[in-house]
């Protein structure tokens, strides 16, 4: 801690109109690590501190505080006379690791308060937004830990977030092996949020209107939530997001069931186009939500009573059908702009691209021909993110920074779901000096209609899907046929 107080310098950094909009929200993931070899010096807690007030040195924006203006302007303001540290707790637990992987380390056997922050970013102990919080979970006789790591999304975006995670394991593992602070590689990053700007090419591309229509959309509860503050900002979602009925799970597809769905739409790709595993799993997902999404409005038209029927013909505005479903995925931007990912940009550097397609399409049924269309399209949109088009998107972002909350109030508007495809991430890298995590996952909440592409662990050969939706489409989605046949149901 005296290293981190004398080798913080005063700063203040404003935040991009990227970092603004997912601020919101906590990257919060649990990390299980088993001692195998019953060493009586697994993952020590003075090292796991120790390295981790080491690791804020190279990532100084974790002991600033947020500070905003409600037109959409945000700073990060590091003061180290009056540092903002992170929470870091330890405990110990009852659980045993052997439990959790006999449980395949479902959250009902997490030990109950692991996760120390929630989703949604709120201000803690002392009405202070903490930019991260770390729970070490020891689990009993030693036999693992359970580690939370959340970070502010305002500050990192996934692979940013991850960028720290691996630092912090690194100067552990390194100090365990016996390398002195002398020794310890220096950490080279850019957190300038002029970077992205400094790739960004002249000339520029339309988006298009999908995209701009979430981007610029403004309604009075978009304002309203980018004018107040992200304190009270927290607090409102919060209790919004615990209102809500969701249900999430994980599922497994294996890379050999994703072979069959390659080889079996290999006679519908017409245009040549190289189609990913990317592009099939959000294609799959894109129909199957859709089709369950659709069965659940025909229910609910079925079971409507007579004063839902009057108010429907006098706000018909709020009971239309949604003649279209939109996938609105995410892309990292890095590789993207020649040259960023060499700056090792520490931040938000993600696009979105939204993909609208008619209802009765993706509802209709899936078949490999349906599923290659869907694919195919879902690969043209992922071509169409070029450096023109990023340019755009940043400015129209910076048009009007207020629009910041503009998607979530569009999205409550429209029949929509996330996906995030976090398949890269370097989850699994972090080896704090005992071995790498068995098993890594986000946690049992997220917001409604969410879905990311988590990479397996590296004894499996395939990807891990978390998919965020209400009970009752969930409930569908569960009932799919094809759905059902091509993943497996984790927890």
């Amino acid at each position: 801690m005296d290293k981190l107080a004398h080798g913080i310098q005063s700063q203040t950094v404003a935040l991009s109109t990227s970092d603004m909009s997912p601020s919101f929200i906590n990257i919060p993931y649990y990390f299980h690590y088993g001692n195998h070899a019953n060493d009586p010096h697994f993952m020590p807690a003075e090292l796991l501190r120790e390295s981790f007030y080491l690791a804020l040195l190279d990532f100084p924006l974790l002991v600033g505080r947020f500070k905003a203006d409600g037109s959409g302007h945000a700073w990060i303001v590091v003061d180290k006379d009056n540092l903002n540290i992170p929470e870091f707790l330890e405990s110990q637990s009852s659980v045993h690791f052997d439990d959790l992987q006999s449980a395949k380390f479902s959250w009902d056997a997490l030990p109950k308060g692991a996760a120390t922050v929630g989703l949604v970013t709120t201000a803690g102990t002392g009405g202070v937004i903490k930019p991260a919080n770390i729970h070490v979970v020891r689990l009993r006789d030693n036999s693992g830990i359970v580690l939370f790591v959340s970070v502010a999304h305002y500050l990192a975006d996934g692979t940013a977030y991850c960028e720290f995670v691996n630092r912090w394991a690194d100067i552990s593992r390194r100090l365990s092996s016996g390398a002195t602070l002398a020794e310890l590689p220096p950490f080279q990053a850019s957190f300038s949020r002029s970077t992205i700007f400094d790739h960004l090419p002249n000339d520029r591309r339309e988006l298009d209107d999908p995209t701009r229509e979430l981007l610029t959309t403004t309604k009075p509860l978009a304002r309203w939530l980018a004018w107040i503050s992200p304190k009270t900002r927290g607090a409102v979602l919060d209790a919004a997001l615990s209102l809500s009925r969701l249900k999430c799970h994980l599922f497994f597809i294996s890379t050999t069931k994703l072979s069959v769905l390659h080889a079996s739409i290999q006679e519908y790709i017409t245009t040549g186009e190289r189609i990913s595993d990317n592009d099939i799993i959000t294609a799959l997902l894109s129909m199957a939500v859709a089709q369950s999404e659709a069965e659940c409005k025909q229910d609910a038209a079925a079971t409507r009573g007579y004063l839902s029927l009057l108010a429907s013909y006098l706000f018909p505005s709020m009971y239309a059908q949604n003649s279209e479903f939109a996938a609105q995925i995410t892309l990292d931007i890095r590789p993207r702009l020649k040259g960023l990912s060499a700056t090792r940009y520490i931040g938000n550097a993600v696009v979105t691209r939204c993909l609208a397609s008619p209802m009765e399409s993706l509802a209709s049924g899936i078949d490999a021909q349906s599923l290659a269309l869907a694919a195919q399209n879902v690969r043209r949109l992922v071509n169409g993110v070029d450096p023109q088009y990023i340019g755009q998107y940043i400015d129209t972002l910076y048009k009007d920074p207020s629009c910041f909350m503009c998607p979530i109030a569009c999205a409550l508007s429209k029949t929509m779901m996330v996906v995030s495809n976090q398949s890269r991430f370097s989850l699994y890298k972090a080896d704090f000096g005992s071995g790498t995590p068995v098993w890594v996952s986000p946690p049992r909440t997220f917001f409604t209609n969410f879905i990311s592409i988590l990479p397996a662990p590296p004894s499996a050969d395939g990807y891990v899907l978390y998919v965020s939706m209400t009970t009752q489409v969930m409930a569908k989605l569960l009932q799919n046929k094809f759905w059902s046949n091509i993943v497996d149901l984790l927890f």
